[in-house]
């Protein structure tokens, strides 16, 4: 159905062209609809190995492209443009996230300070030729195919228009090839719904135009299927005979002279679903793979790594699948459940054993993002849930996805696994939420977290002269042991924690490489120096050979 003809705003100028302030307000605008309609994105991801939730994906892909268009120093229509695609493309979160990246990233263009239709039209164009080039083996009934239709229609509706009827124009048509994807993709038809990526870009348009046009942000729900039960068995069974996806694998590599093509090309000898956006100075890379540490020393070789995560897809699906079983049942039948936040085979198990419902990979360097941690609060089902995020770097995303979620989510605040696992200790299956809340936050209060690892790099900080390589210790959060070995820096830690205080258990998590014979004998040696009770627990954590707790 045609739309009504646009309204006079004061956004537009005489030409019909945008400011920059307008299309902050019109991203603003497509992020509040995709945050508002995730949970139903979410529901309609059908593919065999999600790659984490596509719409949580998207959301928090365009939310971090709005955050960084509003520290925007300028306020510029190219400032903004600018700021929202280095945004987008440093929040990724996904395969439809960086996709989308790409799609923003066409706003950037050299110009004045207003946006036209025709410019509004060749930027979608734009962002369509960016998403192409990205994917190694472009899909139709995709993403990639609305926002080819989107353009096209844009394209077409330039000839006089201002930006509000050429949006309007994109919008139409991304809606109506969402409802073509079925046809496009059989294993959309044979699951019985649209493509979730696809829909997620119909959003973002129309929140957008809604924005701009100061309308209500809010979309009528729509018809876009329903998982057909029988599929998803076939798909569960699939699993079970032997199916092993690897692991979603992001990170972005700062660095000099990056040629994007010949990153893409080594990549793709290690895993599949290869991503490479970027160049130059800034790259970001997705790929699914059997070995993400062997994709992670390849990118160290080219540059500076961050924003590093490893999902096991295998556990994403178990995930997906327990939630869709749980749609066919009484929504949030637990009262209350703890998510907690660990990496290593032997912290994420002992986690578990003491009353972790969900365990969402991360730490130090692999930071989950909110969007991980809200699949894991969802799919726990309850209605209470309580979140350790078991490290500082983790506590704002855990409290973003607390935002997100339709539980009710408390963040406790944990700041090292040994603080968590203390807060589990303290939990009362038996008490109220609030109970809960309150002594599992008096238990991290009471433990003191020591970190054993090894200088990445040459430096001289409170009063420490350190090597690269050296191992050094942090207590609490600040780095104040150097020693010549590991075992030197766990004792020197200790000695540290345990000074004028009255902690009567130390217990070492041993690190991913370390035996259980030397750990042993660490642990002895503490005990007749300091007098105190100290336990081992193979952790398996990566980084640090030790973890030190002290309570």
């Amino acid at each position: 159905m045609p739309r009504p003809r646009p309204r006079p705003d004061a956004a537009r100028s005489a030409s019909g062209g945008i400011d920059g302030a307008a299309l902050l307000r019109s991203f603003s605008g497509g992020a509040a609809a995709l945050r508002r309609q995730a949970a139903a994105l979410n529901a309609i991801n059908v593919f065999p190995v999600p790659d984490g939730d596509t719409g949580t994906n998207m959301s928090l892909t365009m939310r971090a492209a709005v955050d960084e268009a509003e520290r925007a120093t300028d306020g510029t229509l190219s400032g903004v443009a600018r700021a929202a695609a280095r945004g987008a493309l440093m929040g990724a979160k996904g395969n439809s996230g960086v996709i989308l990246s790409q799609i923003i990233a066409g706003f950037v263009a050299p110009g004045g300070d207003a946006l036209d239709g025709a410019a509004f039209a060749a930027a979608l164009d734009r962002g369509r030729d960016a998403a192409y080039r990205v994917v190694s083996q472009p899909r139709e009934g995709t993403i990639l195919s609305v926002i080819t239709a989107a353009s096209a229609a844009a394209a077409r509706a330039t000839r006089g228009s201002d930006v509000e009827s050429v949006l309007a124009a994109a919008a139409d048509e991304a809606r109506a090839a969402v409802a073509r994807t079925p046809e496009q993709m059989p294993l959309l038809k044979e699951a019985g719904v649209v493509d979730a990526g696809a829909q997620g870009l119909y959003v973002l348009l129309e929140g957008m135009l809604r924005a701009l046009r100061g309308e209500e942000i809010a979309l009528p729900a729509e018809d876009l299927g329903t998982i057909d039960p029988a599929w998803l068995a076939a798909t569960e069974r699939a699993h079970e005979d032997g199916h092993a996806p690897g692991f979603c694998t992001e990170f972005v590599i700062q660095g000099e002279a990056l040629d994007a093509d010949a990153i893409r090309a080594r990549l793709a000898s290690m895993g599949e679903s290869v991503l490479v956006v970027g160049g130059g100075a800034l790259v970001r890379v997705h790929v699914h793979t059997h070995e993400p540490e062997d994709a992670l020393a390849y990118a160290r070789t080219l540059g500076a790594v961050s924003h590093e995560k490893a999902d096991d897809m295998e556990a994403q699906f178990q995930a997906l699948a327990a939630r869709r079983h749980e749609h066919q049942a009484p929504a949030r039948a637990r009262s209350l459940a703890i998510v907690a936040v660990g990496a290593g085979d032997g912290v994420e198990a002992l986690l578990r054993s003491i009353g972790a419902a969900a365990v969402v990979r991360g730490g130090q360097t692999m930071n989950p993002s909110a969007g991980e941690i809200l699949a894991a609060i969802d799919a726990t089902g309850a209605r209470d849930v309580i979140v350790l995020p078991d490290n500082k770097n983790v506590i704002l995303a855990a409290q973003q996805a607390a935002r997100a979620s339709s539980a009710r989510v408390h963040v406790v605040p944990s700041r090292s696994v040994p603080q968590g696992i203390a807060a589990l200790i303290a939990a009362n299956s038996e008490a109220g939420v609030d109970e809960n809340v309150a002594a599992m936050s008096a238990a991290i209060v009471a433990v003191r977290t020591g970190e054993v690892t090894h200088a990445a790099r040459a430096t001289t900080i409170s009063g420490l002269s350190i090597a690269q390589g050296q191992p050094i210790g942090l207590v609490d959060g600040e780095l104040c042991v150097a020693e010549p070995s590991i075992a030197a820096a766990v004792r020197a830690c200790v000695a540290r924690m345990l000074d004028g205080g009255d902690a009567s258990l130390v217990t070492l998590y041993a690190g991913e490489g370390e035996d259980a014979a030397s750990a042993e004998a660490l642990a002895e040696a503490l005990r007749a120096e300091f007098g105190v009770d100290v336990e081992v627990a193979a952790g398996g954590q990566p980084h640090y050979p030790y973890l030190i707790g002290v309570e």
